[in-house]
């Protein structure tokens, strides 16, 4: 069995997320679960590997939206549902930080 290599446990998360990448603003993917350092998201298109994504995610609490830089540090082809599920790490901003782990820690007092 493969050693986990995560560092942030994750939650599932399956809220939509829009994302932008350059010259391009893409809505309707699907987040699958988030933790502190990433997220999972389902979208329609191919996405290169490294490459650096912003997010808009709705988090349930948070009266705004978040926008967090992410960059894609896994891809893998779900054929059965012709679309993309891909892994993104959060490059560290401290606005997005506390957001999610705020977020986070509500999630964690309601299935404690």
């Amino acid at each position: 069995m493969p050693e986990n290599k995560r560092v942030f446990p994750r939650f599932s998360f399956s809220e939509p997320v829009a994302y932008t990448k350059p010259n391009i603003t893409v809505n309707g993917s699907i987040a699958g679960n988030i933790s502190l350092g990433g997220i999972s998201l389902r979208v329609q298109e191919f996405v290169a590997m490294g490459s650096v994504l912003e997010l808009q995610i709705r988090l349930e609490h948070a009266p705004t939206v978040i926008w967090a830089k992410a960059q894609v540090v896994r891809i893998r082809e779900v054929m059965a549902e012709d679309c993309y599920e891909i892994g993104l790490q959060f490059i560290q901003d401290e606005q997005c930080t506390k957001a999610i782990n705020e977020y986070i820690n509500k999630i964690g007092e309601n299935h404690g």
